[in-house]
């Protein structure tokens, strides 16, 4: 391992070091060009971030033969606490910033911030005037769900979820504008399509995010791993695996970018490491990144990858045995939830009809954990008992049994009592 080398398993990868995504920059270029706006999706350590900070510096640019001094570029992270006023401010603050050098810009830029209250109106101007300067503006939100938020905030909420409305729809209003749009393009990222967060459309509502174009960030494809990150003239990990076979790494990464890049930094920081110093190493940091998937997963797509993991399993599943009944029927009853799950470059599809299994073996393994928690579920249920004369029956069939039978437990109960305190007061007790 060169001495310089430096890896990023918990920050994004500075421009300089990012390598890959070939296509997807294709697509992004062109939207940038013709003012487009696009919503990147993709899970935790997908490489979101990395990905936005490579759009906003100079390499991007050049790389693509664009003119760097024509974008006003914001890059705004929406995780923190919002409003819609805030969220503005914060937005002009920076663009104000990028426009140093043009005074004209910042005038109108300070115009609006001198604003009690900034609407949607009040950017116009903004864009009109960065439009005469022969410029426009980019910008990147990042984490952009933390803005939208998820379907359930709303449910009972109708303020909330009025007012979310009426923002998304002037942000999508502004955008596609005959005049305004032409200055104005966006990227942002979230951890699922758009239309499945923020607020339901009612009837008479108009789709507000129908403007993005949608890309999927996925893992790595190994011919990306092996030019960029396995091959003798690669950048990273060519003189690594002298003690431990690639093979091994793609099985426990899966082509996750972060996981690639904890790979690098255990390899830099500790020598010799044998497989269980990587496994126990990588485990710590997957961990943490799947709990953050998870987090963001729907109650039905943590069901399903729970099923994934039985299945694939065979039933057995860390020292605990489980029923593989009906779950091919459940695969096809669920099967826009898996394609989703698939696009998302979680899962991948066997040869085999409805058989799936799991790009990272960690993740298989972290699934499996979770199905020790208390809360009942649909996977959990299938979780195999011993009951008396060794007969084998799952959790949930037991739990159907014995609500048929409860009323003779109840009836037997007292009659036991009363058998038992006549019992122990018969002659030769």
């Amino acid at each position: 391992m060169p001495p310089n080398q430096q890896f990023f398993p918990d920050t994004p990868v500075p421009p300089e070091k990012f390598v890959g995504r070939t296509s997807e920059l294709y697509t992004l270029f062109d939207k940038i060009n013709s003012r487009g706006h696009v919503a990147i999706y993709g899970s935790s350590g997908m490489g979101k971030t990395s990905l936005l900070k490579y759009v906003q510096s100079p390499n991007f640019w050049e790389e693509k033969g664009l003119d760097f001094s024509k974008a006003l570029i914001v890059y705004h992270n929406c995780e923190a606490s919002f409003t819609i006023d805030n969220f503005w401010r914060k937005v002009l603050e920076e663009l104000k910033n990028e426009a140093e050098n043009d005074e004209d810009i910042q005038a109108k830029i300070n115009n609006v911030l001198d604003l009690e209250t900034i609407e949607i109106i009040d950017i116009r101007p903004i864009l009109r005037k960065i439009g005469e300067k022969d410029k426009f503006f980019l910008l990147l939100l990042d984490d952009y769900h933390g803005i939208v938020g998820t379907q359930e905030e709303y449910v009972n909420n109708l303020e909330k979820s009025r007012e979310m409305e009426t923002f998304v729809s002037e942000l999508r209003n502004l955008a596609v504008h005959n005049i305004e749009g032409q200055y104005f393009s966006t990227i942002v990222t979230t951890f699922q399509k758009l239309h499945e967060l923020g607020p339901t459309i009612t009837r008479a509502g108009s789709p507000w995010y129908n403007h993005y174009s949608y890309l999927p960030l996925k893992p790595f494809i190994p011919e990306d791993i092996d030019e960029y990150f396995f091959e003798s003239n690669g950048d990273f990990f060519s003189l690594i695996f002298e003690n431990i076979q690639k093979e091994k790494v793609l099985e426990m990464t899966g082509g996750y970018p972060g996981l690639l890049q904890c790979v690098g930094d255990i390899f830099s920081r500790f020598d010799p490491v044998d497989i269980d110093t990587l496994n126990t190493k990588l485990k710590d940091y997957a961990d943490r990144t799947f709990q953050d998937i998870w987090r963001n997963f729907e109650k039905n797509e943590q069901e399903i990858l729970k099923l994934i993991a039985i299945d694939n399993s065979k039933g057995k599943l860390r020292g605990k045995s489980y029923s593989l009944h009906g779950i091919n029927k459940d695969f096809i009853r669920y099967s826009s939830i898996l394609d989703n799950l698939e696009k998302k470059g979680l899962i991948y599809q066997l040869e085999q009809t409805n058989k799936y299994n799991f790009y990272s073996s960690l993740m298989k393994d972290f699934v499996g954990k979770q199905l020790e928690d208390k809360n009942v579920s649909i996977a959990e249920d299938r979780e195999i008992l011993m009951i008396l004369l060794n007969i084998k029956i799952t959790r949930g069939r037991w739990k159907q049994i014995k609500e048929k039978i409860q009323p003779i437990i109840n009836l037997l109960q007292p009659l036991a009592r009363i058998f038992n305190f006549i019992a122990n007061r018969l002659p030769g007790k």
